[in-house]
């Protein structure tokens, strides 16, 4: 790419710029400004004295840099300048290359505007509202789940102390049933001389599952309680902590499936929803998110683009003998979406459907020089994009 450039290396809540009539050509020196009307001012002073000095457009090069590029960003759409974003990999790539491999906030404009210079990059355009709104409610969602990992890790050390082992009763030990009935028992001797029946209807009343359900749960904690060693007695402090935790858990749970079930309602709207449904092992949870975090798939003209910015494309190295070929993904993408195809990609092999997909993952398990499992979902994750792409762009729903 050519033309005059204004080089952004972004901080948090400040930036540092360096103006280039061309390449390897600077205008002026380094300037830092804050994140303010007053600092964004004087950055549009510099492109539009750029912009008379060279007679052409100008436009703006920065790293993507998260949530401290969002007032830069916002700025630059309200002025109506072209902005070009590059990962923090390449910039950083381009870094290696150089003999005095510094990196300076006064250095790092010149990586970045290499990078620009060095390659053929997609301009930043603001996606549809619908897109955008669908991308910040999946990154609340993924915070939600954070937080909610993180708390059910203190949940199972009190666990461990008022009723151990008690998790390994249950396939899923979060489920409501299994939750609720800790709620009413909350340590084993409370358990001990009841009645299976007298816990099921108890059960019963306030679950959604019928009373044969109930009575099978019940019978099996019961046996259960007589039998494990708790670290407290019923009436410790720790007791009344752990009624707490899953009072907190049952909220963050309910959180966690309404903020989901506000993604899947908005994905619907998009024409992809119920194409990418329509593949074995996706349901309404990772086809919403999928289209959360790809947003238009029509902005990605081939299936090379759309893997790239995953950044589940290879990176090739060859040289003498060497190939190239079978080497690591770049990562140079959207580590969110891939970790979402990957948990898709996963649950259409688990499926064991026959499927091109799961053909696939089989072709790589048992050829000549056999991939491992994960190196093989790997390898799948960019079929399940090209399939995603072609069947986006023909509107055809996945056949197996």
């Amino acid at each position: 790419m050519k033309g005059p450039i204004v080089s952004i290396d972004v901080s948090n809540g400040n930036s540092h710029f360096q103006c280039f009539i061309q390449r390897g050509t600077k205008m002026g020196k380094v300037h830092r400004i804050q994140h303010t009307v007053e600092g964004f001012r004087f950055l549009k002073s510099k492109v539009e004295e750029l912009a008379m000095k060279t007679k052409e457009e100008v436009v703006v090069v920065y790293e993507a840099t998260g949530v401290y590029t969002t007032p830069l960003q916002r700025f630059l759409e309200k002025s109506e300048i072209k902005q070009y974003q590059i990962s923090l990999l390449q910039s950083a790539k381009q870094r290696k290359t150089e003999i005095h491999n510094k990196k300076t906030d006064k250095k790092d404009p010149e990586s970045i505007a290499e990078v620009y210079y060095a390659k053929e990059l997609r301009k930043y355009e603001r996606e549809a509202d619908i897109y955008h709104q669908l991308r910040t409610a999946n990154r609340v969602y993924e915070d939600c789940l954070e937080h909610l990992r993180k708390y059910k890790v203190t949940f199972q050390s009190h666990l461990s102390i008022v009723f151990p082992g008690y998790m390994k009763l249950f396939q899923d030990g979060y489920s409501p049933i299994s939750l609720q009935l800790l709620e009413m028992y909350p340590h084993p001797d409370r358990l001990k001389n009841k009645q299976p029946e007298t816990v099921a209807k108890k059960l019963n009343k306030h679950t959604d599952h019928s009373f044969e359900v109930c009575l099978k749960n019940a019978k099996r904690v019961i046996e259960f309680a007589n039998k494990t060693y708790p670290g407290c007695d019923k009436e410790d402090p720790w007791v009344a902590v752990l009624v707490e935790d899953i009072h907190q858990l049952q909220a963050m749970i309910e959180q966690a499936e309404a903020k989901l079930d506000k993604i899947i309602k908005l994905a619907k709207t998009t024409p992809y929803y119920f194409i990418i449904l329509s593949i074995d092992g996706i349901g309404p949870n990772l086809a919403s998110r999928i289209i959360a975090e790809f947003g238009d798939i029509s902005k990605f003209k081939t299936r090379g683009a759309m893997a790239a910015y995953v950044g589940n494309d290879p990176n090739r190295a060859e040289s003498g003998d060497i190939d190239g070929y079978h080497l690591s993904i770049s990562k140079k993408g959207n580590k969110r979406l891939r970790c979402i195809l990957y948990l898709a990609v996963t649950c259409s092999i688990r499926s064991k459907k026959e499927n091109p997909i799961n053909a696939f993952y089989q072709k790589k398990r048992q050829q000549s020089t056999p991939l491992k499992s994960k190196a093989a979902k790997v390898a799948c994750i960019t079929k399940l994009i090209r399939t995603i792409h072609g069947m986006c762009k023909n509107g055809t729903e996945f056949t197996s």
